[in-house]
């Protein structure tokens, strides 16, 4: 009776309040690797912070004085050049770089260390007799009269802007008397300015087998030069005009056509081409609160080429 009674008092209440039991599986645990988060961990810690950051540079690209830069980087082929070297002088950062130190014609781009070897000299109002030997040199050439006086500052702008072989054999001629003698101290000035890829045999860039730099050296070269308030002045002008003792006025263009196509930055720099060399260009991009070296060797599309390191928007050109 006392085991009956125990049955009565205590089962029945279990059995109204709970639910029959069913036999469970036994529970398995799958252990995470903390090293391998799912697929929604990676998206969120590592798909979207980089998607938003590719956002903002994309974005910054396009800002007017933002990150113009990041074209360079994302399309480097538009650029045809073969060696190719520029650098923000602001923080000296390398901002576009091919082959910097290949040895390539320099063509007309040499006429940069032409004017700062006549610079260091000759006055800018001193007078240059042209003789014939510098009026028969191959184009392009100015024009000028054979006997007739020139101020050193006529032959330079003539040489800069419009890239005038016969301004450049006259007045290496009135420095050191012959073209050879001018060309060894050509060299010596590059060695000064720490150009260590090239040998100058002539001060025109008319092609000759030895005569090589690198796109390196022409950006070291290139900073003396606009580094010249003169020859600066001179790079800025759209046309030249300059008269001899004969009277004949010469007038000439600037071959540098970025001083029409693109308004800001300021681009001012010094072309050159022959078949050899192809297309040439060294020269400085002034910004508001830069300055950007631009030097490039044997290009295929120069003005292009400018557009892409620079990150010049269609838009903009």
């Amino acid at each position: 009776m006392l085991f009956a009674k125990r049955v009565n008092t205590i089962r029945p209440t279990a059995l109204k309040n709970e639910a029959p039991q069913l036999e469970q599986p036994v529970p398995t645990f799958r252990r995470e690797n903390p090293a391998r988060p799912g697929l929604r961990g990676w998206v969120r810690d590592r798909f979207f912070p980089v998607l938003i950051l590719c956002l903002l540079f994309a974005v910054a690209s396009q800002a007017e004085g933002g990150i113009f830069f990041f074209r360079r980087h994302h399309h480097p082929a538009q650029v045809t050049a073969q060696a190719v070297y520029a650098v923000d002088y602001t923080n000296r950062q390398v901002l576009f770089s091919r082959n910097p130190h290949g040895r390539f014609y320099p063509a007309s781009t040499v006429k940069l260390l032409t004017a700062l070897v006549v610079l260091d000299h000759k006055d800018l109002k001193d007078k240059v007799v042209v003789s014939g030997r510098a009026t028969c040199v191959q184009p392009t050439k100015a024009g000028l009269t054979c006997g007739a006086t020139y101020t050193v500052e006529d032959l330079l702008e003539v040489l800069l802007a419009t890239s005038a072989n016969d301004a450049a054999v006259a007045l290496a001629e009135a420095v050191a008397g012959t073209q050879e003698k001018f060309a060894w101290m050509m060299n010596e000035k590059a060695k000064a300015l720490g150009a260590k890829d090239s040998y100058f045999t002539n001060p025109t860039g008319l092609p000759d087998r030895r005569q090589l730099t690198s796109a390196y050296d022409l950006t070291l070269i290139s900073r003396a030069a606009f580094s010249k308030p003169f020859i600066a002045s001179v790079m800025k002008r759209k046309v030249v005009v300059i008269a001899g003792s004969d009277g004949k006025r010469i007038v000439r263009q600037n071959h540098n056509k970025m001083l029409w196509r693109v308004p800001y930055p300021l681009v001012l720099g010094k072309t050159g081409y022959t078949i050899a060399a192809k297309h040439c260009y060294a020269g400085i991009a002034y910004y508001d609160d830069k300055r950007v070296s631009i030097v490039f060797m044997k290009s295929h599309k120069p003005w292009l080429d400018i557009y892409s390191i620079l990150g010049i928007s269609k838009k903009h050109r």
